[in-house]
């Protein structure tokens, strides 16, 4: 198991001499048995390895449970930290706000912590009951790829190491080292479709799905998704233009002679990057769009996934952010940055305070930059508006582009750089 663990980890490489990892952990065996396997491939490296427990606040002893997960990774040598949701909890949708909140908590951290790689406990179940869910509702084959061993996110390597391991084979681990683990008691809660799920797997092992068969069937799918995923990224560096004012350009006579699923990834990846909620439309509606492609009908004003969909003047397709769907009125401290409408990263300079907020209708003539941009892309726009009135517009760029270091210059002292999180072209599907 340990020589197993050791050549899955080098597979998700490279990795920086003497590496900093990061693992969550919430004291369950899963995640347990990943921190101390990982403790092993660290140690051998010299390297460097933290374990963080994200305490949700939604379980009167999640608090207890972190510390005591704490107590047990000390005893291993094993550094541990506690993450706190601290923000108000939603009265709706609290599963997916949850985690949501986790992997926003243990990135942040991450970054914090100049850490690269986050390893996650999912392993060779979660796998199969991920493809199980999808395939019920109706998923292609980017649903049925099921979870892919790793992920680059804007701020750390998202790590998978032990989809092909079994559940049992995790707790095997930990008998063997004489650890303890705390069970989750909503892992046995019908009210979850995992659970709901997990109770029919002798049922389904009867009818020959089982974990192995899910692995199989995710891992082909993989394989489907890599390759397209690879065409679409060739499609758009042929057909898409990116603007660092956060909007993008189309050319319709390219991604409309293009096959279907082809079209739709790229009209979908762009629609997700400009919108900023990081979630492609629905297939249906992308469909719909392409289709207005292939005939040549005028698109004009057509709103979709909190982006217009308009005709540029020498007739390529513009995508820009709806300007009446952006709601973040942000105060910004002198020196500081935040994130804006889930796109722009703004930084102020050490002179810069005030409230971030869309620019709206009004701009000044004397500005060539603005009046050159189409109305609706100006109109949604981050400005900074001071007290006495007046605004400072940013200069805008590209991820990497600004280096941190670097003292602001431009106009006002702004920088804002088009970071989504769903950026238009990104690394292909990793099958391993």
């Amino acid at each position: 198991m340990i020589q197993a663990f050791q050549e899955a980890m080098d597979r998700l490489g490279p990795f920086e001499p003497r590496p900093r990892v990061a693992v969550a952990v919430s004291g369950g065996p899963d995640s347990l048995a990943l921190s101390l396997l990982l403790k092993g491939w660290v140690d051998r490296r010299e390297g460097e390895l933290l374990a963080l427990t994200v305490d949700h606040g939604l379980r009167h002893n999640a608090a207890d449970e972190a510390v005591q997960t704490g107590r047990w990774l000390a005893a291993r040598g094993i550094a541990h930290d506690i993450l706190r949701w601290c923000d108000d909890k939603p009265s709706s949708r609290i599963q997916q706000e949850a985690r949501e909140a986790r992997y926003r908590l243990l990135s942040q951290r991450c970054r914090a912590d100049g850490i690269l790689h986050l390893a996650l406990a999912h392993h060779r179940e979660d796998q199969a009951e991920t493809v199980l869910l999808r395939f019920a509702k109706g998923s292609g084959p980017d649903g049925l790829a099921g979870m892919t061993p790793l992920r680059e996110a804007p701020d750390v390597r998202i790590l998978r190491p032990l989809l092909g391991v079994s559940r049992d084979s995790l707790k095997e681990v930990l008998d063997a080292a004489g650890q303890s683990w705390i069970e989750d008691p909503s892992n046995q809660s019908a009210a979850y479709a995992r659970v709901r799920v997990r109770s029919m797997a002798a049922t389904l092992a009867a009818e020959g799905w089982d974990a192995s068969h899910a692995a199989d069937t995710a891992k082909r799918a993989g394989r489907a998704r890599e390759a397209l995923e690879l065409a679409s990224a060739a499609l758009l560096a042929r057909a898409v233009e990116v603007w660092p004012e956060g909007c993008a350009l189309v050319r319709p006579d390219l991604v409309g002679a293009a096959p279907d699923e082809l079209a739709a990834r790229v009209l979908g990846r762009c629609l997700a990057a400009v919108g900023g909620g990081g979630y492609q439309p629905r297939l249906d509606a992308l469909e719909r769009l392409r289709a207005s492609l292939r005939v040549g009908s005028a698109v004009q004003g057509t709103t979709l996934g909190g982006c217009v969909v308009t005709r540029y003047r020498d007739g390529r397709l513009l995508i820009a952010r709806e300007p009446a769907a952006i709601i973040d009125r942000i105060a910004i401290e002198a020196g500081a940055t935040i994130l804006w409408d889930g796109r722009f990263t703004i930084r102020t300079s050490t002179e810069g305070a005030g409230v971030v907020a869309r620019l709206g209708a009004g701009f000044g003539k004397a500005d060539s930059h603005l009046a050159k941009l189409p109305a609706v892309v100006r109109e949604g726009l981050p400005v900074l508006w001071r007290e006495d009135g007046s605004r400072d517009l940013p200069r805008f760029g590209f991820p990497r582009e600004f280096n941190t270091q670097e003292e602001v210059r431009g106009r006002g002292g702004l920088t804002a750089v088009f970071a989504p999180p769903e950026p238009v072209s990104a690394s292909a599907f990793v099958v391993v």
